[in-house]
C-alpha cells in the first residue's frame, strides 16, 4: 500500500489524543455531555481511545496502517468508499479529490479495470505482449499491464471491434459483469459479451446482462440512492446510462466487505 499520509504530517500525541476523541465523539462511542463537561482530576490518568474500536468500517483487525489512514486523511472520520479505497492503496488519492469535488463525476471502463487491478494485488503480468493488441492501448500505456491482465483473467477483453475502449464511460451493467467475472462467475461461466453504447431496445440490453446484475445486486445490494441534482428525490440511474464514480466505488467496497477476491489475487501463506 502506498503511503496517503506522511509520517511528518502525523499527529504529536497531544494532538492524535484529541483527534482520536473528536472522532469518538462523531461517532458516538462517547457521551457528548461526559465528554464536554469533564475536566480530568490531577490524579486521573490519561484516558486512551482505541481507534480500532472506534472507526467502524470492516477494517483489517491486522491492518494498522489503514486504520491510521481512515483516521486521518483529509479529516475524514469514517471509511467512506472513497477513502475505503485510497487508504487500501485502489484509488489513486488525486483521482478521489477530483470526484469527490464533483458528485456526478463519472467513471470509465480503463479506471474499473484499474482498480480492479489493484485489488487483485497488481499481479505481474506474464508474457506482457511487446506488441499491443489493441490500436487504442499503447504499450507506454501505464495501465497496459493491468488491460492485459483483465483481458487474461477473463473480466474484459474488449470490445468485437478489436479495440479496448478504456476512455468509454462504464455503466451499471459494466461494472455487474466485471464484478461477476472477478468473483469467478459463480452462477455459471459467462461468455465474454461485448458492452456496447447503450441500445435503443433497452429491454434486449438488460436481458443481456440478466446474470450479472441478479448476482450483483443479490450478493452486493442494491447501488445508493442519491439526490444529486437537489430536488430533494433521489436520481434514477438508468442500468445503461453513465456509472457514478461513486456508485462504482460504493458497489466495490461492499465486493470488498463481502470477503470476496479477484480472480488472479496471489495467495498469502
Amino acid at each position: 500500500m502506498f503511503p496517503v499520509i506522511s509520517r511528518a504530517l502525523t499527529p504529536a500525541p497531544r494532538v492524535r489524543r484529541t483527534l482520536a476523541l473528536s472522532l469518538a465523539l462523531a461517532l458516538g462511542a462517547v457521551p457528548v455531555t461526559s465528554a464536554a463537561n469533564a475536566q480530568p482530576a490531577a490524579h486521573a490518568a490519561k484516558p486512551a481511545v482505541n481507534l480500532q474500536l472506534v472507526i467502524k468500517a470492516q477494517q483489517p483487525k491486522d491492518d494498522p496502517s489503514y486504520v491510521e489512514c481512515v483516521a486521518n486523511f483529509l479529516g475524514t472520520m469514517s471509511a467512506t468508499p472513497g477513502v475505503w479505497a485510497v487508504c487500501h492503496g485502489y484509488l489513486d488519492s488525486q483521482e478521489y479529490i477530483v470526484t469527490r469535488r464533483h458528485s456526478t463525476a463519472t467513471v470509465t471502463r480503463g479506471q474499473l479495470v484499474r482498480m480492479l487491478y489493484r485489488m487483485a494485488g497488481s499481479p505481474t503480468v506474464k508474457n506482457l505482449p511487446k506488441t499491443s493488441p489493441y490500436k487504442d492501448v499503447a504499450t507506454t500505456d501505464p495501465d497496459y499491464a493491468a488491460y492485459i491482465w483483465a483481458a487474461d483473467a477473463g473480466i474484459t477483453s474488449g470490445w468485437d471491434d478489436g479495440l479496448f475502449h478504456p476512455d468509454e464511460y462504464a455503466t451499471r451493467h459494466t461494472l455487474a459483469a466485471f464484478l461477476y467475472r472477478a468473483a469467478g462467475s459463480p452462477d455459471g461461466a459467462a461468455q465474454l459479451r461485448q458492452i456496447r453504447r447503450p441500445l435503443r431496445a433497452e429491454v434486449k440490453k438488460t436481458e443481456q446482462f440478466k446474470t450479472e446484475n441478479r448476482w450483483a445486486t443479490r450478493t452486493l445490494g442494491a447501488y445508493p440512492e442519491v439526490d444529486r441534482d437537489g430536488d430533494g428525490v433521489a436520481d434514477v440511474v438508468a442500468p445503461a446510462s453513465p456509472l457514478y464514480f461513486s456508485d462504482a466505488l460504493y458497489m466495490l467496497k461492499a465486493y470488498g466487505d463481502k470477503g470476496l477476491k479477484v480472480v488472479g489475487t496471489p495467495v498469502v501463506d
